[in-house]
């Protein structure tokens, strides 16, 4: 008698935690997965040394000193920022451990991409139930005026931040169809792109198509105009020129061609908020204690009131609602230039160190977040550090590598 075992996949629940509920319920800013930091401890101890986890005291300590001797305005403010970013550091080097021993992420990703779906489906019934509409949607006019717009952020805290959870997956299956490696292709690009511009994150959504871009220009040869892929990515692109051209037609004043317009005139609020005016508020911030050292941690909120009230000419902000929405710009005020420098300096040493450019899906990773930091994310965001672990994570997708480099 034949008896069929039903195998649980330890992997997937972890997954679904960190993808769909890491912040449900919980007040903004606070995850489970920072709740959590002792479990991730505890389990980053089982497998190998507890000390590596000493490197971040080692890596900050520098700072710590300088913040000491320049001024510590709030020290609420800068203990509590401090211990975050430790929990950050502990949920990385736990992700990379998940990674060493997880041997089914192509099966979590298929999870992940299906769940979602399916997730879609319910958050456009919740559009019509005013009351948890927020559970799914959040309202944001981006500068179009009088509009009342929803933007898809799942059960995350923000659009932005579902879409830079989603951007891995949409990578690998976006790379999956242009190299014909997958079935009913149009279906794939319909569970990838919907969600996307569901989220209208521009900041994801315009840097995965440059990434696209860029690997096209570097590698489109190998990658996608190989001669058995050449009529089929011909028609995909003359397939996608019909859409927009027909949306062009019958829909030129639609809410995504109007906020293209405004970010290419300057008037998009939500994009000049993450690019230009995080980068002045930072270098403002950052020189009220040390522009080499940067404020210190938490400072932002410390010192940031009076400037964002004066650069916006409104007195609406609160102490609460301080924040620089640019990872490069957060990093800038907290850590300052050498912050800055050092970071940068680790994500090109890694970058030849795990010879990222050595395996397509690694190195669009790395093109799309190296571009995001500086349009967006901050310096706490777990959603950025998993995808640099990926990229930098050798053997990661092996189907992806460069068959000519040795």
């Amino acid at each position: 008698m034949n008896s069929t075992t039903l195998r649980f996949n330890k992997y997937l629940p972890p997954a679904i935690l960190y993808f769909f509920l890491n912040g449900f319920l919980l007040p903004v800013g606070l995850l489970y997965t920072t709740l959590l930091t002792p479990v991730l401890l505890f389990w980053i101890a089982r497998y190998q040394n507890i000390k590596v986890v000493l490197v971040y005291f080692g890596l900050v300590l520098p700072f710590v000193i300088a913040h000491a001797m320049n001024g510590i305005d709030d020290g609420s403010f800068y203990l509590a920022s401090f211990a975050l970013c430790f929990t950050v550091f502990v949920f990385c080097v736990a992700f990379y451990q998940y990674l060493q021993f997880c041997q089914s992420l192509r099966y979590i990703y298929k999870k992940i991409l299906l769940i979602n779906a399916i997730m879609v489906l319910v958050s456009l019934v919740f559009l019509f139930l005013p009351s948890l509409r927020f559970l799914f949607w959040n309202n944001n006019t981006l500068s179009l005026g009088p509009v009342e717009l929803q933007r898809l952020k799942m059960l995350t805290y923000e659009p932005s931040y579902y879409s830079t959870l989603f951007a891995p997956i949409a990578l690998y299956y976006l790379l999956k169809v242009a190299r014909r490696e997958l079935p009913r292709p149009a279906l794939y690009c319909a569970l990838v792109l919907i969600p996307l511009f569901l989220s209208l994150s521009f900041g994801v959504i315009l840097g995965i198509a440059l990434t696209l871009f860029l690997l096209l220009i570097l590698h489109g040869r190998t990658l996608i105009l190989h001669s058995r892929n050449r009529r089929y990515f011909i028609a995909g692109a003359l397939v996608a020129a019909a859409a927009l051209a027909f949306v062009l037609l019958f829909s030129p004043d639609n809410v995504f061609f109007r906020r293209l317009q405004n970010i290419a005139a300057g008037r998009d609020g939500s994009f000049n908020g993450r690019t230009f005016d995080s980068f002045i508020l930072s270098m403002n911030i950052a020189r009220k204690k040390s522009l080499f050292f940067g404020a210190g941690f938490g400072q932002v909120k410390a010192l940031g009131l009076d400037l964002f009230r004066k650069f916006y000419r409104t007195n609406k902000f609160t102490i609460h609602d301080i924040a620089i929405p640019n990872s490069i710009g957060d990093l800038l005020a907290t850590l300052g230039l050498l912050g800055v420098g050092l970071k940068l300096y680790l994500e090109l040493f890694f970058f030849f160190r795990t010879r990222v450019f050595s395996n397509y899906y690694r190195l669009a990773l790395f093109l799309f977040i190296f571009a995001y930091q500086f349009t967006g994310s901050f310096i706490t965001n777990i959603a950025e550090y998993a995808i640099w672990i990926m990229a930098f994570k050798p053997g990661l997708f092996p189907e992806f590598d460069k068959k000519s480099v040795s």
